[in-house]
């Protein structure tokens, strides 16, 4: 039992023994209904397939705390003659932890790392759930769970491959978007050359944009999914059509519009049936003002770039070169530009004004504006994963998987398929009796222990009235008791 200090007590101090209190009971009711559940358990198997072997001890780290409880080990001899050691526990639970931590406790430790150094996700973990959680052990939980989230990918890129996806969602335009976010190296992962950095590839889908809130001026994307991680160009489209398969009928979408900054392995094997690269508006603009020091230069440049006229862009881009006096960098930088403009032509002009282009009103609701949402989203990549900070190429695409489904829609559903099983129909019943019946033994005891305050009447009021009886009246009427003096 926990006890209140009486001196110098503040509310925080009541509060977080009351909560201390509070995870203490649960505790206890936890491991009671564990082991009560675990005898049940054993009671109703079957003895001539499994041999009882004793019990084991285990530790398991919950939102309460840490829950200490014992559970019974059988043997079983399979067919072929192996032998092996089950917790019937652990299956009617559906294996409910990672490791020695519960889903629940996973989940807000995996949802904190998605923004905090995993330091300081054990930190915080450890102050609000009173019990040590090493940065070590945040660390294995992401990993295991960005690899269960890889192993589904790989999955559902094999069934897209052998034509097993059709989603369901049916839209006539889809939005992409793809960016590189270049981070620092550490061990095998680190490059020899250059400054040890390696790009990420990070990818977005979306349906459109929608007002924030109504009358809004600010937008945000909908039917967001977004997916990230360090992989070759080929794996990196294959797993865009797979995850945009399985949720998309995509023989109903007229126009797919990829949203780039012209990099090879953005536009790499692009639908190209239904697929309209649109150059990003950013990076061409970036540009621009990087190779070009003239600023009426840049204007105009801007101008007949966003008109198609191309010829105009070149000449002036020659004129200025022809200004620079034969200075090679200067020189080289509009060289640089002009590359850049010939690669990327078909995506400069805008896809709403090329022609031959029909696309049709946007679904009730949504709006088609101008592409170049993706700097947003690589920020929130880069100010996780960047700052002093340095990866192996498994370990940031681990943390990205994770990022990436946080970024999309039904995060707290996704996470909860790759960290939580079902529990068995027989232990859901005992929880919901194990719970009413706590429910009613506290109700008990809250009526049990607690008195109402009983008021008495002022000392005479229902009495034949004398003088004497009359000053004590007086008295009461004109003092409170807290300043009646007494000698």
């Amino acid at each position: 039992m926990i006890s209140l200090p009486i001196k110098d007590l503040t509310f925080k101090d009541l509060e977080r023994n009351f909560f201390e209190l509070g995870c203490e009971i649960a505790r206890n009711m936890m491991q009671q209904f564990l082991e009560q559940a675990d005898e049940d358990l054993a009671r109703k198997r079957d003895k001539t397939q499994l041999r009882h072997k004793g019990k084991k001890t285990t530790t398991i780290k919950t939102l309460m705390g840490e829950v200490v409880f014992s559970r019974n080990i059988y043997k079983k001899v399979t067919d072929d003659g192996q032998v092996q050691h089950i917790y019937l526990l652990d299956e009617a639970l559906g294996f409910e932890k990672i490791g020695t931590i519960s889903s629940n406790l996973a989940e807000k430790i995996i949802e904190l790392s998605c923004h905090k150094a995993y330091r300081q996700v054990a930190e915080t973990i450890t102050e609000l759930t009173n019990q040590t959680i090493s940065h070590q052990a945040v660390w294995d939980i992401i990993q295991t769970v960005g690899q269960r989230q890889r192993e589904a990918e790989k999955e559902l890129i094999e069934a897209n491959q052998n034509h097993e996806l059709c989603g369901d969602r049916e839209v006539p335009v889809l939005f992409e978007e793809a960016d590189g976010i270049w981070l620092s190296m550490q061990g095998k992962s680190r490059p020899k050359r250059g400054n040890g950095r390696k790009e990420m590839k990070v990818g977005i889908a979306y349906e459109g944009w929608e007002p924030r809130y109504p009358s809004s001026e600010e937008y945000r994307t909908v039917g967001k999914t977004v997916f990230a991680g360090y992989h070759q160009a080929q794996y990196f489209q294959d797993l865009r059509e797979a995850i945009l398969a399985g949720k998309y009928n995509m023989d109903k979408i007229k126009y797919r519009i990829l949203n780039g900054d012209g990099a090879s392995w953005i536009k790499y094997d692009h639908e190209p049936k239904t697929g309209l690269f649109q150059l990003d508006p950013y990076h061409l603009s970036k540009s621009i003002i990087k190779n070009v020091k003239d600023k009426k230069a840049r204007y105009h440049i801007h101008r007949w770039l966003k008109a198609g006229e191309f010829d105009k862009v070149y000449a002036k881009l020659e004129e200025l070169r022809y200004q620079c006096d034969g200075l090679v960098d200067e020189i080289e930088k509009l060289n640089d530009l002009e590359t850049y403009i010939r690669n990327n032509e078909e995506g400069i002009i805008s896809y709403k004004d090329r022609k031959g282009i029909e696309i049709q009103s946007p679904p009730e609701g949504l709006e088609y504006r101008t592409l170049g949402t993706m700097e947003k989203n690589v920020d929130l990549f880069a100010k996780r994963m960047k700052g002093a900070k340095s990866w192996s190429e498994e370990g940031a695409t681990n943390l990205a998987k994770i990022i990436a489904i946080k970024m999309g829609e039904n995060f707290k559903e996704k996470l909860a398929g790759l960290i939580s099983g079902q529990v068995s129909e027989q232990l859901t019943e005992r929880f919901e009796e194990t719970i009413t019946n706590t429910r009613k033994t506290i109700d008990k005891a809250i009526k049990k222990n607690i008195h109402p305050l009983h008021r008495g009447k002022l000392p005479y009021s229902n009495y034949k009235m004398t003088n004497g009886r009359r000053v004590i009246l007086n008295l009461f009427n004109m003092q409170d008791f807290g300043e009646l003096t007494y000698r």
